[in-house]
């Protein structure tokens, strides 16, 4: 099964790295782990052991593993096999539109996208004439029911496997599609804005990990 379909309701993501094992977390999510090890990805759930590496714990923020025998807390930035290191964290600064609007120019599963920054938007949102356009099959995806201009209109609910905005990166982003044309200019919402810090600096928007 691919990852992007098992996970549901999934929080932050983080990346960090157990140097020795070459072991990275890029997702994680309470009781369950998404891992790379030597860029080949292992979803692992508390108690269970994959490819020599058990999972003792997980939560959004944090998971411990076992390794060889040794306990390792896999965290944002930590170098395991040289001791803490501060976290290098990304950041992105957009100016400020006409109309008091921020704009950022996004990848969706690998092609350029133009996206209006909404925090007011609870997903990401696509009309669905412009997924169709990114390759997006979202037939498929949870359905429900969207208020739009043109009355009450279909949507569905779906997971990209990434979306990058300027080298901030987030995987398996829940996206609301919209059947038709609505919204005319795709929403960057709190399914990807909630996983960053968002604050205003002298009428820039500063997008940070």
């Amino acid at each position: 099964m691919r990852v992007n379909q098992i996970l549901t309701g999934l929080g932050l993501f983080f990346i960090t790295f157990f140097a020795q094992a070459n072991i990275k977390a890029v997702g994680l999510m309470p009781g369950m782990a998404i891992l790379e090890q030597d860029g080949q990805r292992i979803v692992i759930k508390a108690g269970e052991e994959k490819q020599g590496i058990r999972l003792v714990r997980a939560d959004s923020e944090q998971c411990l593993i076992i390794v060889d025998g040794q306990r390792q807390t896999l965290l944002l930035g930590a170098s395991l096999a040289s001791g803490y290191v501060a976290p290098q964290s990304k950041e992105v600064r957009l100016a400020q539109q006409f109309g008091g609007h921020y704009y950022a120019n996004a990848k969706m599963n690998g092609r350029t996208i133009k996206m209006l920054v909404d925090t007011g938007a609870s997903h990401v949102t696509l009309s669905g004439n412009v997924a169709r356009r990114m390759g997006i099959e979202y037939a498929n995806g949870r359905r429900g029911v969207s208020s739009t201009a043109s009355g009450r209109v279909p949507s569905y609910m779906v997971q990209v496997n990434d979306i990058t905005v300027e080298g901030i990166k987030r995987y398996n982003v829940w996206v609301n599609v919209i059947e038709g044309g609505h919204p005319e200019v795709p929403l960057l919402g709190m399914s990807f804005l909630g996983q960053l810090k968002i604050q205003q600096d002298n009428g820039e928007l500063v997008l940070s990990e």
